[in-house]
C-alpha cells in the first residue's frame, strides 16, 4: 500500500534542509546575553533587509502589524533566526527571495491551509507538511513559540502568535526554495526542470 500525501505546498528540495549543525551554529550565536544579543539580531536583520529586500520588507510589515509586545518581539527573534538558520546551512547557495517568490510561497500555504480546511477526513496541518521538509527548522521555531506562549501567561494574544507564526512558515518556505543545489542549479531552473 502506498501513502499519498495530499499537499499544495511544493517539497522542499534535499539540498535545501536545514540540519542540526545549522541550528547548533544559530544557537551558539544566540548564546550572547543582552545587548549584545539585540545588537547581533539588529546587524543580522540588517543583513537579511539588504540581502532579502522583498522578503524583509513583508516579514517586516507582518511582525510589526501585530500589538502584542511579546508576539512582535518572538516575530523578530523567530525571522531573523530562520534567515541566520538558511545562512549557516548555506552560506554561498542562498539566492534572494524575489517578490515573485514570496508570492508563490504566501499562495501555496494558502492554498494548502484551504485544501486542509476543506477536507474534514483531513488530519495534517500546513506547519505539518512544511515540519516533514524542514524538520530540525520547524522543531527550533516551535521550541520558541511554545517557550513564549508559555511566558504570556493566562490570557495570550493568540491571533497575534499565529499571525507571526504563519509569517514565518512563509518565511521558511520562501528560503527552503530559494537554496541554489550543490552543482550551482537555480531554484527557478529546478521548478521548470
Amino acid at each position: 500500500m502506498r501513502f499519498v500525501l495530499k499537499a499544495a505546498l511544493r517539497p522542499v528540495p534535499r539540498h535545501a534542509v536545514v540540519d542540526e549543525v545549522a541550528i547548533s551554529g544559530v544557537e551558539e550565536q544566540l548564546g550572547e546575553e543582552g545587548e549584545e544579543l539585540q545588537e547581533m539580531l539588529d546587524a543580522t536583520y540588517r543583513e537579511m533587509d539588504r540581502k532579502q529586500p522583498a522578503l524583509a520588507t513583508w516579514l517586516g510589515e507582518q511582525v510589526s502589524s501585530r500589538t502584542d509586545d511579546l508576539a512582535q518581539s518572538l516575530g523578530y527573534f523567530l525571522v531573523v533566526t530562520v534567515y541566520m538558520a538558511f545562512r549557516e546551512a548555506f552560506p554561498t547557495r542562498l539566492t534572494e527571495v524575489d517578490e515573485t517568490s514570496l508570492k508563490l510561497a504566501i499562495d501555496t500555504l494558502a492554498a494548502d491551509e484551504e485544501l486542509r480546511a476543506n477536507d474534514p477526513a483531513e488530519v495534517m496541518e500546513s506547519d505539518d507538511v512544511v515540519a516533514m521538509g524542514q524538520p530540525v527548522l520547524l522543531h527550533f521555531v516551535q521550541h520558541h513559540l511554545e517557550q513564549a506562549l508559555s511566558q504570556a501567561g493566562e490570557d495570550p494574544d493568540l491571533e497575534a502568535f499565529d499571525h507571526i507564526y504563519r509569517a514565518v512558515l512563509v518565511e521558511v518556505i520562501a528560503l527552503s526554495h530559494a537554496v541554489k543545489s550543490p552543482d550551482g542549479t537555480a531554484p527557478q531552473d529546478e521548478i521548470l526542470a
